[in-house]
């Protein structure tokens, strides 16, 4: 009876789907995807992966600029000075044998070309590059995580889908029995054997399960819009997803996936490049102490005549060549608490990372345990499905032989209707419990 009753629910599966099939190919595309190639469209076409590679390209970005902090800078001028000189005569001593005279209208053209080469500024351009990388692998740190977010988000997605598609068809399956048995009860009342009573009974279970089909189909169209959404492809597509493997059979050892989620967890790793980064920001501090070097060379273009291109060598050409130091000595003093404060954010930043395995110790253990019930919550629901399966041939039996009436007669099949949708839910749920276990590792795999 239980293998009869399945096989025909595997044929009208199959009929379904391809009255499915055709009905919906003659207004919308279809396209067929199973778990594997939806994770790897949906990450294909993800507008937030996108957005986290424009951060990684940003942050490559400032580390390029780190980088050319310590290339040496050049300034260039050039203007024209219209001066009144209150003083018409010159004597530099040493330098003019006899004074020199100057108009009272003096025209001028000067120009200046300098260039400053850094030779150590007390470690901050290291500092920076230093910095800006950890930013960058940050930056890819964060694309990793979510990209692991989209993959669980295609997951969930795609297995809630197909609960509702199990679901339509069990409730197709029990819409054809109850048609079935509304018109045994029919043929029944006409022959004397039946009541209206228990014909209207039938007619109502069958508005009920018309009604279940109903949301169950809106529930669909809902879920695939969404997941054409989620993939990034046109909203008209009509999908079929096959069902996927569920995840049954499964044992997992728990140190063993503790093991992996402190070696992947992204939070860990986030708090430890923080932590690179701190230690880097105590160094950059303290080494604000150290005086800065540098190196210089300038050129001068003055020409008093008023001319562009002078005559007669009446210009000034000198070229300077030198070599700079600075030293802020208030830093002696005054970086003190500032270095207070950036251990203090350092120490906080180890407290954090201790706060953060706690809650992923606390999230795995609760995931653990939820899929390990929802297996053991399957094993009871196969038990209910065949002894639902046994109660309503009994039910049946006895019905045929007025021992029991139609009431209990519908009652057995409802029962049976809801363990068989009961059963077929709770493997989903655990599928979805095992990736969200794995989730909690901060690496899933199909």
């Amino acid at each position: 009876m239980k293998n009869n009753k399945y096989t025909k629910m595997t044929k009208l599966a199959g009929a379904l789907g391809f009255l499915l099939l055709t009905a919906i190919s003659s207004f919308a595309q279809t396209r067929t995807l199973g778990l594997d190639e939806a994770v790897q469209l949906g990450i294909q076409n993800s507008k937030e992966l996108k957005r986290s590679q424009y951060k990684i390209d940003e942050a490559l970005t400032r580390f390029a600029q780190a980088k050319d902090a310590s290339l040496p800078s050049a300034k260039v001028s050039f203007q024209y000075l219209h001066a009144l000189m209150m003083s018409r005569v010159i004597s530099i001593p040493g330098v003019t044998k006899d004074p020199i005279k100057l108009p009272f209208d003096f025209p001028a053209y000067m120009g200046t070309l300098s260039v400053s080469e850094p030779i150590f500024n007390g470690n901050q351009f290291k500092y920076a590059r230093q910095s800006a990388d950890l930013m960058v692998q940050m930056s890819r740190l964060d694309a990793d995580k979510d990209k692991e977010d989209i993959t669980w988000l295609i997951i969930d997605s795609y297995i809630n889908y197909n609960k509702i598609l199990q679901n339509q068809l069990i409730v197709a399956q029990n819409m054809q029995d109850i048609q079935g048995k509304l018109e045994e009860i029919t043929k029944y009342e006409s022959q004397g054997l039946a009541t209206k009573n228990d014909v209207l009974r039938y007619e109502l279970q069958k508005s009920q399960m018309q009604l279940t089909e109903i949301e169950l189909e809106n529930n669909r169209k809902i879920a695939n819009y969404n997941m054409t959404i989620l993939l990034g492809i046109p909203d008209s597509t009509q999908l079929i997803l096959p069902a996927p493997a569920y995840k049954l059979d499964e044992h997992p050892v728990y140190s063993e996936l503790l093991q992996v989620a402190e070696a992947n967890r992204r939070e860990l790793q986030d708090l430890s490049y923080q932590t690179k980064i701190a230690d880097v920001n105590i160094k950059k501090i303290h080494d604000q102490r150290l005086p800065t070097v540098a190196a210089s060379a300038g050129a001068y273009y003055i020409n008093p005549t008023g001319q562009v291109i002078p005559t007669n060598n009446n210009l000034i050409a000198p070229i300077t060549l030198g070599i700079g130091a600075s030293w802020d000595i208030g830093t002696l003093w005054m970086n003190k608490n500032k270095e207070k404060e950036a251990s203090l954010q350092r120490q906080e930043l180890n407290t954090g990372k201790d706060q953060a395995l706690d809650e992923i110790h606390k999230d795995l253990n609760k995931n653990y345990i939820l899929y390990h019930q929802s297996l053991e919550k399957i094993k009871v629901l196969q038990d209910a499905v065949t002894q639902a399966e046994e109660n309503e041939r009994i039910t049946e039996s006895k019905f045929k032989n007025n021992l029991v009436n139609t009431t209990d007669r519908i009652d057995a099949q409802t029962l049976l209707y809801q363990s068989r949708v009961n059963l077929e839910l709770a493997k989903s749920d655990a599928t979805i419990a095992y990736y969200d276990m794995l989730r909690s590792t901060g690496k899933i795999h199909l």
